[in-house]
């Protein structure tokens, strides 16, 4: 069974590449569509602020 160190690290990874996939998405433009809905850039940039604080969180946990 895994500890919850590893669990947290784990999770800080996912949410830190996510995003990083965001930060990414902003500084180059790229368009995200789902069906005929075309996503905001501004969404990106919450996602982007939500995933960076999550992550470092999850990582201070993991470091206890």
């Amino acid at each position: 069974m895994l500890k919850h160190k590893t669990i947290h690290l784990v999770a800080a990874v996912i949410f830190a590449l996510i995003a990083l996939l965001h930060l990414l998405r902003l500084v180059y433009s790229i368009p995200v569509i789902f069906g005929t809905w075309q996503v905001p850039v501004w969404l990106s940039f919450i996602a982007v602020l939500v995933g960076g604080y999550l992550a470092i969180i999850l990582w201070k946990s993991a470091k206890k």
